[in-house]
């Protein structure tokens, strides 16, 4: 019998079309949307910005710098890229060697070894420039922002500003109006130079707004009107750092480390929801690493002898270096010999020779042992939840529940004492535990296996057992095993040093086999590199997949609705608990 029967596809019914048809036009109609969607996410050092589908967003320095008359008498604010690190613990630091030789069995190289070997160094100048020069300033313009800002020679007539410090607004320099003039005129910019978007166009794409897990009321509602009503963005959808970062790395379920510039946020993510008695924030980061590097270099005599970090061109430098060469490799082979370069507009270039000794280390250690920083204000760096102080916009807030449920509360009270005349004694007993357990029992769980909050910095190992310690309790404590088993680290300061995955699971390892739950130091695993992506950009890229998730879209808030309802609005569609 011939085989032309079985060669011979059978024609395709009217109805496969049709759905072809239809999951083309979807696919068109998600690349419209993610084209017209811009996910922003701004941060202490730096704002990341670009379309939904994107792949990679634009990051650019989060600073602007204002123009002002040379006439001025006062003396000119200049911030610092890196906070000062003078009282430094060295006694810290002796306990941090004890560590590394007990856990690399090895004898460390005495840093006055290191020291005399630095000191032999000397620069060498190269034939070529630096490949760069200061920003061009002679048309004037009224700001400048971003790389821009950040290369203004410091004798020009204009002052640098960060608008985030801490991962929060900056409202110690400015007043919150100003500061939210600052931050529409830097953010506008970014959009029209980076993405070639004009402002004018603006009501044509919706906006999506990463906001840190722990956030103040009042500023976030500044920033909703500022995209809202004064940049003009037809829609917008606002979500926290830690539920984007899951969504950028596709886990449901995570014990989220974000470590920044200058601040460290743990939070404790199960499917799209952070559990608020998980939330910690603490103000260390990134930058104290870089000064605490630049302090142990400075000890082993570094050969550039002049470096100041508090020079913007010597911060950087430093920024360069720590990136360069710090690691959490405990088997690394110290010393090192290695080289850098020393680069100034309208200068040669030098190139230096060092000796690197356990200083690469040391430094990133720090966030493990944070009184080595030597902080003065260690109970104000640590920061929690708080309750919503209410707006007068917003009437129905969570005050408004507490209150009306408290009176619901007495009102079953009422009902139970006129109960009590009509039933025995052990019926109105049973009533009211049933009663109680209906209300509150999930509450008095919490209460009951919450863990005391720390009252000054601790390391981030210790943060991250206290926060997965405070999950609302599950059967078998399985919600906290899923925890240990997923601890992602994202951010741009810790995550991106080699060994880091190693060191942080042995240190919460013992950190765990201290405490009622030893039973699961088996099972903690620690992420850095969640599918070979930036950790730094992993939010943002959460922030793109929300935009485009079919369960997301009502979520969306428009500037009508904004503008006629106000903060009720955002906490009926907000995707956290307001």
């Amino acid at each position: 019998m011939s085989n032309t029967l079985d060669n011979t596809s059978a024609p395709s019914s009217p109805g496969s079309k049709n759905d072809q048809k239809e999951e083309h036009s979807n696919i068109e109609n998600l690349t419209l949307q993610a084209s017209k969607t811009i996910i922003l996410h701004p941060g202490s050092s730096h704002l990341r910005v670009g379309r939904a589908s994107d792949p990679r967003p634009v990051m650019i320095p989060h600073v602007i710098a204002w123009r002002h008359s040379k006439q001025k008498t006062h003396p000119r604010s200049r911030m610092k890229l890196l906070r000062s690190c003078d009282n430094l613990d060295l006694d810290e630091l002796n306990r941090i060697d004890d560590t590394l030789r007990e856990q690399s069995n090895a004898n460390l190289t005495p840093w006055k070894s290191i020291a005399k070997e630095n000191g032999k160094k000397r620069q060498e100048t190269l034939q070529e420039g630096c490949g760069w020069t200061w920003t061009d300033t002679n048309h004037k313009p009224e700001f400048l922002i971003g790389d821009d800002a950040l290369y203004i020679d410091e004798n020009d007539s204009y002052d640098l500003f960060w608008p985030i410090v801490n991962g929060q607004l900056n409202t110690v320099s400015k007043s919150l109006t100003a500061l939210v003039a600052d931050l529409h005129a830097l953010w506008a910019k970014a959009i029209e130079t980076f993405l070639c978007i004009p402002m004018k166009d603006i009501g044509k794409y919706r906006a999506v707004l990463l906001i840190p897990d722990i956030y103040i009321h009042q500023h976030v509602k500044y920033l909703i009107d500022l995209l809202l009503n004064e940049m003009g963005f037809s829609s917008l959808v606002v979500h926290q750092e830690s539920v984007c970062a899951t969504y950028g790395c596709g886990i449901s379920t995570a014990c989220v480390v974000d470590v920044g510039h200058q601040k460290t946020s743990i939070s404790c993510v199960e499917d799209g929801i952070s559990h608020n008695n998980t939330r910690l924030c603490m103000d260390i980061g990134g930058s104290d690493i870089t000064q605490v590097f630049a302090f142990l270099l400075h000890r082993n005599s570094f050969p550039y002898r002049s470096c100041n970090t508090e020079d913007r061109m010597d911060a950087l430098l430093m920024e360069e270096l720590k990136e360069t060469f710090c690691h959490m490799d405990l088997h690394r082979v110290i010393p090192e010999l290695q080289e850098f370069h020393l680069r100034r507009p309208g200068q040669l270039s030098l190139m230096y020779p060092i000796t690197l000794g356990h200083e690469t280390i040391q430094a990133p250690m720090s966030l493990l042992y944070p009184k080595l920083l030597g902080r003065k204000d260690e109970i104000s760096c640590v920061h929690f939840s708080k309750r919503n102080p209410g707006n007068c916009e917003d009437p129905f807030d969570d005050t408004y529940l507490a209150l009306t449920r408290t009176k619901q509360e007495e009102a079953w009270a009422s009902k139970r004492e006129k109960a009590a005349a009509a039933v025995n004694n052990d019926s109105i007993e049973m009533k009211q535990e049933d009663m109680e357990d209906e209300i509150s029992q999930n509450y008095r769980d919490t209460v009951e296996n919450s863990v005391p909050a720390p009252a000054h910095l601790i390391g981030i190992d210790q943060a991250i057992v206290w926060s997965i310690e405070n999950c609302p309790a599950s059967y078998e404590d399985e919600l906290k095993r899923r925890m240990y088993s997923c601890i992602l680290v994202v951010g741009g300061a810790l995550a991106n040093f080699s060994g880091v995955e190693n060191t942080l699971k042995a240190r919460v390892r013992e950190c765990i086999n201290n405490s009622p739950q030893s039973n699961m130091a088996s099972q903690v695993e620690v992420i850095s590199k969640a599918k070979d992506q930036d950790p730094s950009m992993v939010a943002w890229k959460g922030g793109s997949v929300l935009s485009c998730l079919d369960g997301a879209q009502g979520l969306w808030i428009t500037r009508e609705e904004w503008i006629t309802h106000g903060l009720r609005i955002f906490r009926e569609r907000c995707p956290f608990v307001w």
